[in-house]
């Protein structure tokens, strides 16, 4: 057999040399079957894996969910520190599902822009800053339509259930024996501070940080009282002193709480990173209220929000025990 590129030549350039025609014409044969399958396969295959990839994972109530859903929610509840399996996935997206349409129902709708509430939610449970929960959101991959999907649902539903109950109180019984319980208010730490940050942009890198930190720490050192140290902290480039303020020692986490009960009086608190800049707390005052109206308005707060959260819970299982839900 030979090779060549005349005008005889057959559609993959082969010409049959004289005598060989039934072996040459077999070869051809064989080799047009494997080219038209491994293209007739690479066709197949690309829309194949695109409709998998794209494909319904199940229906709540009418309205599908994808696979692709389910991969991000899978994503999205690791970083919230929830059981992240597929089913565990499958059981969020058919929540999102019930909350949305429930609250859509009742004309509650929530913008962009508006899902601060919820994403504060959960950065508290987490104990971590709001802005760093959303840059964990987003380095994890998990889309950003998804997750605001995620937070706009469980903020309309929260709306819904907080306006259904907005004629809810708690009683003077349940106060008393709440405050009873805590010790009555010579157990409830005040604590006035002022918070002092060192500004930092979106666009500096590790050395500014670095020195910003630098110059936190050094008026960290030479800060004895919040009148002095308050009154030269305003006169810092790039400083920004908020406004006093008071808190309970009830309405804070305890790992704040922690550091605010061993920093000293008239003195500030290490420098830690926020989403602003280097922040630092200046306790100007801290001990027992001086009466309990606070405490029974946190504690009051506290009872009512406990019922929501009860309420939302109960309306949940229903809608979840009247869905239609059609796994595929």
């Amino acid at each position: 057999m030979r090779f060549c590129g005349s005008a005889g030549s057959n559609l993959l350039g082969y010409e049959r040399a004289e005598g060989a025609g039934s072996l040459c014409e077999r070869c051809l044969s064989v080799l047009r079957m494997v080219i038209l399958a491994v293209f007739a396969a690479g066709i197949i295959a690309m829309p194949h894996d695109a409709a998998r990839a794209q494909a319904i994972a199940l229906v709540v109530n009418g309205d599908p969910v994808t696979t692709i859903d389910v991969d991000q929610r899978m994503k999205l509840l690791r970083v919230l520190h929830q059981p992240a399996s597929r089913e565990a996935a499958l059981e969020s997206m058919i929540i999102d599902r019930l909350k949305y349409r429930e609250a859509s129902h009742y004309g509650i709708t929530i913008n962009d822009n508006e899902i601060g509430e919820a994403v504060n939610l959960d950065a508290a449970r987490l104990k971590t800053p709001a802005q760093q929960l959303l840059n964990e959101i987003q380095t994890a991959g998990v889309q950003k339509d998804h997750f605001l999907g995620y937070f706009k649902a469980e903020l309309a539903f929260y709306v819904l259930v907080k306006a259904m109950n907005k004629g809810v109180e708690a009683s003077e019984v349940a106060v008393r024996a709440e405050l009873a319980k805590s010790g009555g208010k010579n157990s409830i730490t005040l604590y006035t501070v002022r918070q002092i940050v060192f500004t930092l942009s979106a666009s500096d890198g590790p050395g500014v940080i670095a020195a910003r930190v630098k110059e936190a720490e050094a008026l960290r050192g030479r800060f004895a009282n919040c009148h002095d140290g308050i009154t030269y902290a305003k006169t810092l480039p790039g400083v920004a002193v908020r406004e006093e303020f008071s808190r309970t020692s009830t309405t804070i986490p305890a790992p704040l709480k922690e550091l605010l009960d061993k920093t000293p009086i008239g003195h500030l608190t290490p420098p830690s990173r926020t989403a602003s800049g280097i922040e630092l707390i200046a306790i100007c005052e801290r001990g027992p209220p001086k009466d309990d109206t606070d405490i029974r308005k946190t504690i009051s707060d506290r009872l009512v929000q406990a019922h929501i959260d009860q309420d939302m819970a109960a309306r949940i299982k229903e809608l979840r025990s009247r869905a239609i839900v059609e796994k595929r």
